[in-house]
């Protein structure tokens, strides 16, 4: 068996002149079976060939396909009909190469579905010699795709819409449960949730071309398997299934039963199989022997889950039969044209039980017309027309005294035009011309007239929050503040508020309103001011990342110590008590190193490829002889990449749990409280020191988790006007602990926490500390209905919920 080693493997960016077409040719230590490409953009391509014993291979093209996961730049996989040790590659973009090697060792090769047969023979993953250690998370990935990160930090479209599917379809994204290691206990790089039950079958084509491959399955399989589960870094084979050409089928992704959620299709993977035929059927037909092996195994998948194949299924919100192409769920060409055409045929056959017979294929001159109209189709789309959205972040509705102020905030969402630095947003109307308003424009607050401004440049689908401030007059009254199409209640009540001077009115400049003194008899009835700024960035220590060197992959430009580089990677590296870092052909050392990505995204290739990318900037230190890399982000940037509560969790608890982490996070950036005193970090990403945080991509993977930080934007936890410090655990044996009965001594408002009944934790082990919220109890309360708000005044008592201002 031969195979490359990260140490061998190359996988290098290379710079290409600006736009220029290049051919470069690439030698490798080991011969190599298979290949793909990260690109700079999703637009950009690139043409391989390789040399075999005859001579140099035909070149083929390699781009992203249409279904890829949004934001990824990996090409698709060209397998080679032999091993090669050169290849060339003609491409005007920058790429990374990410070659493969396929085991050759014999496996046991079983044709299915020949003959009529009670069930179709599978090859099991040992049969068809599947690297299990593939699977366990106790190393990195394969190195990632360099510009995968992105390029802009946009929401993409896809990624959108499936936030909103999860939110009207909540139940359709529900797991029954999620197993996170395998029989040995080793944690699993992808855990296997499992759906309450299959109600959709998936067919798929691989892309690669079988036509003229002198390879059999069993090859081509071992590199689809290591193409999902390394190059892409996802942990294993995103199809639960897969047919080759002499109607072998191959067992897939790992998993008791076929409810395991598997990685074929975006935003469809809950509840769904995905069997992929081997093949490129926009340019070649499937063998009559992948018909008959696809439809035997799709009516003994059927069978074993009790699905009744003639009923139509409801699925996200579109009546569909139960057996589909991936084209009918994704803004896709898969399975290709020749399968496409024919899935009525094979829909057909297999309820009425004609396993064997033929499927005929289309004629191809009704694929040409098709393929301009199915192109159409799908960039319409994709570039459908979106509107600029403004809309309110929590109330609308605020009481104080006459005379006090109140924050609130709303969200601006750009549409399909980039959005110029203060460039109009909306109109502004007051129901009387002396409530005060302010916004935060250029660092500062400036007064607010008759329009709302933009902070900042946004590019189309980009989302800022912008805080308000209103100072009431004096008098009792209720006002309002219209702001697009927004309305803002506003009622002054009770005691006049008046400055400690005895002035009847609060003292203005023009551009910033002063903070009025407060009596503290009324402290409670205004929105008290807490110490955190929810502007400045958190500072989180990666130390996932270990070792004396680092490898940091961005889009487009990068600047490093405020000085900017046409390069996508910087190589770090320990020297004595300083950070050294490589740009291009440029070495420098300095105490400490900040990369600030163009792009607001970078990857470090020394983690795991599925959650190795981050926003926000990358600083280098050496503490305590430690190469010590620092993630500097925003606050509901790092909330967003928080890994507490995946989207297998209710959405409720997941909101709660939103604020509860927040909380925790906020009370340690505050400088009165420090986790790590004398570090120049607010947290770490080890759950076990402070807060599970993977990044930007565990984020792109659960968009009902971004849904569920975006619904509680900047909430915390407060008491007295602080932010409560608020623990969380896993399960308890039926009740909570006090701090006091885990040994923590003058914990801050030790008296949120005293011991109380959690009775839907019961059947429960004890898992973790005790104090404050319980995972299980949060889960049982958010299924019984009550919101995270509820669920957060059961285990936080005497505090109230807040908006940082």
């Amino acid at each position: 068996m031969r195979r490359l080693t990260l140490a061998t493997v190359l996988c290098a960016v290379l710079l290409l002149s600006g736009g220029e077409l290049s051919i470069r040719t690439h030698h490798f230590p080991e011969p190599v079976d298979a290949l793909s490409l990260g690109l700079i953009t999703q637009e950009a391509s690139a043409a391989v060939q390789g040399r075999i014993a005859s001579g140099w291979t035909s070149w083929h093209t390699l781009a992203t396909e249409a279904d890829a996961a949004p934001g990824s730049r990996e090409t698709g996989l060209l397998v080679f009909g032999s091993a090669v040790e050169r290849v060339r590659i003609e491409s005007r973009s920058p790429y990374v190469l990410h070659p493969l090697t396929i085991s050759d060792e014999p496996a046991h090769y079983t044709v299915a579905a020949v003959t009529p047969i009670t069930k179709p023979r599978i090859l099991s993953r040992e049969q068809w010699g599947a690297d299990e250690e593939i699977l366990i998370g106790e190393e990195p990935a394969s190195d990632p795709d360099a510009i995968g990160v992105g390029e802009t930090g946009d929401v993409s479209r896809r990624v959108a819409d499936c936030i909103q599917t999860q939110r009207t379809y909540p139940d359709e994204f529900k797991v029954a449960r999620t197993v996170t290691t395998d029989t040995d206990g080793k944690e699993l790089r992808w855990p296997q949730s499992y759906a309450q039950k299959v109600r959709l079958f998936i067919v798929h084509h691989t892309a690669l071309t079988v036509a003229g491959d002198e390879r059999n399955g069993v090859e081509r399989m071992r590199a689809l398997y290591q193409y999902h589960a390394g190059t892409l870094g996802w942990g294993d084979i995103g199809y639960h299934y897969v047919v080759d050409e002499k109607g072998a089928i191959y067992q897939g992704r790992e998993g008791e039963d076929d409810r395991v959620v598997g990685g074929h299709a975006y935003c469809a993977n809950v509840g769904t199989v995905g069997v992929a035929l081997m093949g490129n059927f926009e340019i070649e037909k499937p063998t009559q022997a992948q018909w008959r092996s696809l439809k035997w195994l799709l009516s003994y998948l059927a069978q074993e889950n009790n699905m009744n194949l003639n009923e139509r299924v409801v699925f996200h919100g579109e009546s569909l039969p139960a057996i589909v192409g991936h084209q009918d769920v994704g803004s896709t060409l898969c399975p290709g044209y020749y399968v496409d055409e024919v899935m009525a045929q094979l829909r057909s056959h297999i309820l009425a039980g004609r396993l064997g017979s033929a499927i005929i294929p289309p004629e191809r001159k009704e694929y040409q017309d098709r393929s301009v109209e199915r192109r159409t189709e799908r960039l319409a789309r994709e570039t459908r027309t979106t509107e600029p959205l403004l809309e309110a972040v929590g109330e609308t509705e605020y009481t104080t005294l006459p005379g006090g102020q109140v924050t609130f905030l709303v969200r601006y969402r750009a549409g399909d035009a980039a959005v110029p630095k203060r460039a109009r947003l909306a109109e502004v109307v007051r129901s009387n011309d002396r409530v005060g308003l302010w916004q935060e424009l250029g660092g500062r607050e400036v007064r607010v007239r008759k329009e709302l401004l933009s902070p900042n440049t946004l590019k189309s689908g980009e989302t800022q929050i912008i805080r308000i401030r209103a100072l009431l007059p004096p008098q009792s009254n209720t006002y309002t503040v219209r702001i697009g199409n927004i309305v803002f209640t506003l009622r002054g009540e009770g005691r006049r508020l008046r400055s400690l001077t005895g002035d009847s009115s609060p003292s203005v400049t023009t551009e910033s309103p002063a903070q009025p003194q407060r009596p503290s008899e009324v402290l409670e009835e205004l929105t008290t001011p807490l110490n955190v700024n929810p502007e400045r960035s958190i500072r989180i220590r990666l130390s996932s990342h270990q070792g004396d060197t680092a490898t940091v992959t961005t889009g487009r430009y990068v600047t490093v110590n405020g000085r900017m580089y046409p390069e996508t990677s910087v190589f770090l590296e320990r020297e004595g008590e300083s950070c050294a870092y490589r740009v291009g052909m440029l070495r420098l050392s300095s105490g400490v190193v900040r990369i600030e990505p163009q792009s607001g995204l970078f990857a470090l290739t020394s983690l795991r490829a599925t959650d190795n990318a981050f926003h926000g900037i990358l600083e280098c230190r050496v503490l305590n002889r430690e190469l010590v890399l620092i993630n500097e982000v925003p606050l509901e940037k790092y909330m967003e990449g928080l890994a507490e509560e995946p989207d297998t969790e209710p959405y409720e608890k997941q909101r709660a749990f939103a604020i509860a982490a927040r909380s925790y996070a906020a009370y340690y950036m505050d400088p009165l409280h420090r986790k790590f005193p004398g570090m120049p970090y607010d947290g770490d990403d080890s759950p076990a020191r402070f807060q599970a945080y993977r990044g930007a991509n565990f984020a792109q993977r659960n968009p009902r988790w971004i849904a569920a930080v975006e619904s509680t934007t900047l909430q915390v936890i407060t008491k007295d006007g602080q932010v409560v410090k608020t623990p969380y655990f896993s399960s308890d044996d039926g009740r909570t602990r006090s701090p006091e009965e885990v040994g923590w001594k003058h914990f801050p408002f030790s008296e949120v926490f005293q011991s109380k009944e959690d009775p839907w934790c019961k059947s429960f082990p004890m898992n973790g500390h005790g104090v404050g919220m319980s995972g299980c109890g949060a889960e049982a309360q958010a299924e019984e209905g009550r919101t995270g708000e509820e669920i957060l005044r059961y285990y936080y008592p005497l505090t109230q919920i807040k908006t940082l201002p």
